[in-house]
């Protein structure tokens, strides 16, 4: 009785999380609307930003979640190698994109220079902050919590990245450089977007912390954002859909990949715990 009530009770939350989050970037968006602003820095984008993380915080604090299952603590000790994964699968994901692309002249690396290392340094430390207000949300709340319900592991990490996914709607054609129509571009982001999830969240099953997430995150907006934002690689309009972050076809094949593997991995670590 006790499970069933507490069950009952997180579900409960996550229900209330996941609409505060689904309408929060609306909410910025009227709010960018009436005062006449759109872009980068706005009111609305914070609203949007911050609002899951308030959210998190009050449910553990005042609705019962508490913070056991936060994730706050790094669990270095036998992770050494989750971490790894979460330094390296962006600079990893985007040399494959290169290959291929410039292989295939789906894009052009001639810009690409060494002052990109200067440029991805610099973003690493407001990628973090920014990161921060995310990743305590998705993986130190949506995706604990929809675990311990007990919910089939690529259950939970689709619900999470369609979550993830459709948070990201209101302000898409804001941070995403593309001249698709949204009516393509979203729903292959929104695959993009869980099938990272299974990734983040194979990470998280692996070291339960919140921290992996966080870096794996922050590396990714880095090094992604400034290869393609800042024209270190040049994107023809018509190859956008094969190779772009997030929503081209090969980053989200080469993600499924990855996620097939730490799935399977992770599966052989449990159930040799279970016999142990």
């Amino acid at each position: 009785m006790i499970k069933r009530t507490s069950d009952k009770k997180t579900l409960r939350n996550i229900i209330i999380f996941s609409l505060i989050v689904l309408s929060c970037g609306w909410i910025g968006r009227l709010v960018d609307l009436k005062a006449g602003m759109d872009g980068n820095g706005s009111l609305g984008m914070l609203i949007w930003i911050v609002s899951p993380l308030l959210t998190m915080i009050i449910l553990r604090s005042f609705m019962g979640d508490g913070w056991k299952d936060f994730g706050i603590k790094p669990n270095i000790k036998g992770n050494i190698f989750p971490y790894f994964v979460s330094m390296l699968f962006f600079p990893i994901l985007a040399a494959m994109i290169i290959l291929i692309g410039h292989y295939l002249k789906w894009l052009d690396a001639s810009n690409l220079s060494p002052s990109f290392l200067a440029a991805f340094g610099m973003a690493l430390i407001p990628g973090f902050i920014k990161n921060i207000f995310e990743e305590f949300a998705w993986r130190g709340y949506l995706a604990p919590k929809l675990n311990s319900i007990g919910y089939n592991r690529l259950f939970f990490h689709i619900c999470v990245g369609l979550i993830w996914g459709a948070w990201h709607i209101p302000y898409t054609f804001v941070i995403m450089n593309t001249t698709e129509s949204m009516i393509t571009f979203i729903p292959r982001m929104l695959l993009g977007v869980v099938v990272l999830s299974i990734v983040f969240g194979e990470i998280w099953i692996m070291t339960r912390s919140v921290w992996p997430a966080l870096i794996m995150h922050t590396v990714g907006n880095s090094f992604l954002d400034t290869l393609f934002l800042k024209n270190y690689l040049i994107v023809p309009e018509a190859s956008e859909y094969l190779v772009m972050p997030t929503s081209g076809v090969i980053p989200i094949v080469i993600t499924i990949l990855a996620g097939i593997w730490l799935y399977r991995m992770n599966t052989k670590l449990i159930k040799s715990k279970a016999q142990a």
